[in-house]
């Protein structure tokens, strides 16, 4: 059975990373992926807890970089060097966390599924590869952790937006009954129903899916497939067949994702960190760990079910939700 080490203190890191023989990962180039953070946004993944585990892998003999995809709206980190620059400055680079940052904005085509995903370049030829991600609310999946980390940031901008165009609304005028749901829902506001009409603003609508979630009467669905479904098959093209181990950092655990320049609250105390060889088992163990603390917090603020993601990720076989949490 999989394995999901959970532990509170920091100083069990290296006891629970030995745990899954993080020795294996000795004389290997090791990617480390992860989110570095939007300008402004104060909540991502702390660069002492990376420097942490950087140095572990350092001392197992094994070669690590830091790695993440360029973004798809405007942004510094829509290019390689204006995300090295924001990097640099939230403090994730050579001096500071002891190995070099590398950001990707080339990719390889992987099918999974029926669709195919661009993988960036320097994941898709990578063989071992630590996955950190920072546990939080996210408006179009409702929690973002280890699949979210991969099936967004793992590819190009050309399939990140593949992705969100795939999760836009199709409106059924025969099911419609304009009752409002959806536009009460929409977080960009690009859905106006009055009366008997309905319709969506293009330029507002960034594909989030959260209309075609919660309309009560069947008169919305996906341009493609379900946006959760989308980023656990885009998770599977970048992992298959690798040798990756998943560090959940649930600490912090914002409203809004780490692209997020306006998030500004935490929807839960702290709970620890999360460590598994399986990317579904270790979402699904921090998931229910902070329902431990705060119930249904995640749905409750977006109107998205997180567990959806979970569910679409054993599906397809990125991972299994039968697993032993052990507690350090």
């Amino acid at each position: 059975m999989n394995k999901v080490v959970f532990f509170k203190d920091i100083e069990k890191l290296s006891e629970a990373l030995s745990t899954f023989d993080i020795s294996r990962f000795k004389d290997e180039s090791v990617l480390v992926k992860l989110h570095m953070g939007e300008v402004k946004n104060k909540f991502f993944i702390r660069p002492s807890f990376v420097r942490e585990v950087v140095q572990e892998l350092l001392h197992v003999g094994a070669s690590p970089f830091l790695y993440d995809t360029t973004v798809l709206y405007n942004s510094p980190r829509k290019l390689v060097s204006g995300y090295k620059k924001v990097a640099s400055l939230h403090g994730f680079n050579k001096r500071k966390i002891g190995c070099p940052v590398e950001i990707d904005d080339e990719g390889i085509d992987v099918e999974i599924e029926g669709n195919n995903f661009e993988v960036g370049k320097t994941l898709h030829y990578q063989s071992h590869i630590i996955c950190l991600s920072h546990v939080k609310g996210h408006i179009a999946t409702g929690m973002g952790g280890a699949i979210k980390n991969f099936g967004m940031g793992g590819v190009t901008r050309n399939t990140k937006k593949m992705i969100h165009d795939g999760s836009k609304p199709v409106f059924k005028k025969e099911a419609c009954k304009y009752c409002g749901v959806c536009a009460e829902v929409c977080p960009f506001n690009a859905i106006k129903v009055e009366n008997d009409s309905w319709k969506v603003i293009p330029r507002s609508c960034f594909g989030c899916g959260v209309c075609v979630e919660n309309c009560p009467h069947d008169a919305l669905s996906f341009v493609k497939d379900n946006l959760q479904y989308l980023l656990a098959c885009s998770t599977k093209a970048c992992v298959e067949k690798k040798h990756v181990l998943y560090i959940n950092d649930i600490n912090r655990i914002a409203d809004s994702c780490d692209c997020d320049s306006f998030a500004k609250n935490t929807l839960c105390e702290d709970i620890g960190y999360c460590v598994s060889l399986d990317p579904v088992a270790v979402d699904h163990a921090s998931l229910k760990l902070i329902d431990e603390v705060k119930k249904d917090v995640f749905q409750k603020t977006h109107h998205v079910d997180p567990y959806k993601q979970i569910r679409f990720g054993e599906q397809i076989g990125l991972g299994s939700t039968e697993y032993e949490l052990i507690k350090l």
